[in-house]
């Protein structure tokens, strides 16, 4: 179906993507001249009691997420109806996703993988405060803008898809990236946003998730159930500091988590400081002239 040539006050130019339940359009704000990505939620595509429960949802998130002012968050111009059509206008972001850029890598530089996790972590901080909870973090609601700048993606969008067309219940989020309450059908707090980071960064640091399995269940009992192995133990370059930060992320009961995103990203800084400072203090002593065999001082006599 072709899009009306505008859709409220913004002339579409092209359509750049597309999900279950609505697409999202490249277009532009008439008033300002700039480039606005326009997602829509097409009520005819779901059952009448559905449609009502995705758009009041569709709204409420829109008009949540339009009061986050972040960096790290796309912006939400705003939202509207058109018709049977509802609609958010948003920052055009120019960039990649982060799960092509990990798909590309394999792996990134401990450098990089914190650096983009304290970017999510400062970006959730934010919205957590301001009783946001995003319940689907992962790689492809991430965005990658140059200089490895990072955006947080689908605030409630992706959630209200899956909250339609779920086949696991009532259970919102992606499998990968899911906390054990979610997968428990339990309701979700800012501790299932950190969870999922913790999973992103494992991937990130060792070039998979800590709990991979051939299927969604299979991932889910992991997630679960076991431990993951540290990742120093799988990346011999990485720092037996960031075991325990991981461990502490992944704990299977949230009230083990960090409760906060900024208790997270203060460990995290801390580890990484902390052994960089003994790699440092290694070096220094591994520089430290050895003296010739028998020029042992005397005592003095």
């Amino acid at each position: 179906m072709t899009p009306a040539k505008r859709i409220g006050k913004y002339p579409v130019i092209r359509e750049i993507g597309q999900g279950a339940v609505g697409k999202v359009y490249e277009g532009f704000d008439p008033d300002t001249g700039e480039k606005v990505a326009i997602k829509i939620l097409r009520a005819e595509h779901l059952a009448d009691s559905r449609a009502d429960s995705a758009g009041a949802r569709f709204e409420r998130e829109a008009q949540a997420t339009r009061r986050l002012r972040h960096p790290n968050i796309v912006s939400v111009h705003e939202y509207g109806e058109q018709g049977r059509i509802k609609f958010i206008a948003m920052e055009f972001l120019n960039g990649r996703e982060l799960r092509e850029l990990m798909r590309e890598r394999g792996r990134f530089e401990l450098d990089d993988a914190v650096s983009v996790t304290l970017q999510l972590l400062d970006a959730l901080g934010h919205s957590h405060r301001h009783g946001v909870v995003h319940r689907d973090i992962k790689p492809s609601n991430v965005m990658v803008m140059d200089g490895l700048h990072v955006k947080v993606m689908d605030f409630g969008i992706a959630r209200i898809e899956r909250a339609a067309f779920t086949q696991i219940g009532t259970l919102l989020g992606t499998p990968a990236y899911m906390s054990p309450e979610q997968m428990r059908g339990e309701p979700a707090d800012g501790r299932a946003d950190l969870w999922a980071v913790g999973v992103m960064l494992y991937e990130m640091l060792v070039g998979r998730g800590p709990f991979a399995g051939a299927s969604a269940v299979e991932v889910m009992q992991k997630a679960a159930m076991l431990e993951p192995a540290p990742v120093s133990s799988l990346v011999a370059s990485l720092p037996r500091t960031l075991d325990e930060v991981l461990r502490r992320a992944l704990a299977k009961r949230r009230d083990d988590r960090y409760q906060e995103a900024a208790d997270f990203a203060r460990e995290l800084v801390k580890a990484v400081a902390v052994a960089a400072e003994s790699v440092d203090l290694d070096l220094a002593v591994d520089a430290q002239p050895t003296a010739p065999a028998g020029s042992e001082r005397r005592p003095a006599q």
